[in-house]
């Protein structure tokens, strides 16, 4: 099982030595392989639990990064053809500018069981004052309200999370190295799922079109749909869960982080209409549902003090 970044690079290494101008199969699946492993580890975006897709996006960019420059190597090496060999002196360019991206906050403190590798990661603004707080980079912006203990780990353009500091959370934390047992979290998602992705298509234009598709949807137990303003959005809200009688099986299930059931999973949904750009997928997620009731009761408030920055 291709594991470790190194693994990649010792492939590569071994086809850039064999001189090929195109990319073989075998690197293909190769990096292909590596993505599938990083989706299956971790549980964290866009749905409770599910993969993390900054670091994804930031892992496959890297491998494509990585596969483009050693393309472009081998063929700008002296002698060589195919794409990318020069055929005359090449002629003076303006450098790309680089994309924005989230930054940590410099002021930013995190609670004493975070890991080095959890702090590297972060790009929130750390443990929160009680009070009022507002989105640095997260796309539609908007200003909320926490009580003492919470902590906002990520702040991107597409990715925004929130937990309290909690004996629970810590646990989980050190049993499935990274997760959370309970976390607010959410960004725009064309077809969010809930507990598997292999079994379930959310797409839809609208709030409403989701929540249809997850009723339809035999993997899943949607109950609770009301309608739900939060911050000047209109949307839906709901409960969801797996199906206890559903038969199918999931693909994704073997690759859970320890301490996670999926058929003891509990997650209050949000989808909300942002005009022009989609729909808004917030989570109040729980890995077990013996503490989700006491978690909505102090996370639905802070849920609640979204006031969106809209039109700008």
């Amino acid at each position: 099982m291709i594991n470790k970044h190194s693994d990649i690079d010792r492939v590569l290494q071994v086809w850039m030595a064999d001189g090929p101008v195109a990319i073989p199969d075998r690197v293909v699946d190769v990096v292909a392989a590596r993505i599938a492993v990083n989706r299956q580890r971790r549980r964290a975006w866009p749905f409770p639990g599910r993969t993390n897709v900054t670091t994804q996006i930031k892992l496959i960019a890297g491998l494509a990064a990585a596969l483009i420059v050693a393309v472009a190597g081998y063929s700008l090496l002296p002698g060589t053809t195919g794409p990318g060999a020069p055929t005359s002196a090449p002629t003076p360019s303006t450098a790309p500018t680089a994309a924005a991206t989230a930054a940590p906050s410099t002021t930013a403190s995190w609670p004493t069981w975070f890991t080095p590798a959890a702090i590297r990661d972060a790009n929130g603004e750390g443990i929160l004052t009680v009070g009022s707080h507002a989105t640095r980079v997260f796309n539609p912006g908007f200003s909320y309200s926490v009580p003492q203990g919470w902590v906002n780990v990520h702040d991107e353009p597409n990715y925004f999370d929130l937990f309290p500091d909690t004996p629970a959370n810590a646990a989980q934390f050190e049993r499935s190295d990274g997760e959370f047992a309970n976390a607010i979290f959410g960004g725009l998602h064309p077809s969010p799922y809930f507990t598997c992705e292999s079994a379930e298509n959310n797409l839809g234009a609208t709030a409403a079109d989701k929540v249809a598709a997850m009723a339809a949807n035999e993997a899943l137990v949607v109950s609770g749909v009301v309608d739900v303003t939060i911050g000047g959005l209109s949307g839906k809200q709901f409960d969801v869960r797996r199906n206890p009688d559903w038969t199918g099986t999931c693909t994704g299930d073997s690759g859970l982080p320890d301490g996670v059931d999926p058929d003891d999973e509990r997650t209050r949904g949000l989808l909300l209409d942002v005009p022009g750009r989609g729909v808004l997928v917030i989570f109040i997620y729980s890995t077990s549902s013996a503490g989700h009731d006491a978690f909505l009761a102090e996370a639905m408030p802070v849920v609640e003090s979204f006031e969106f920055a809209l039109g700008q």
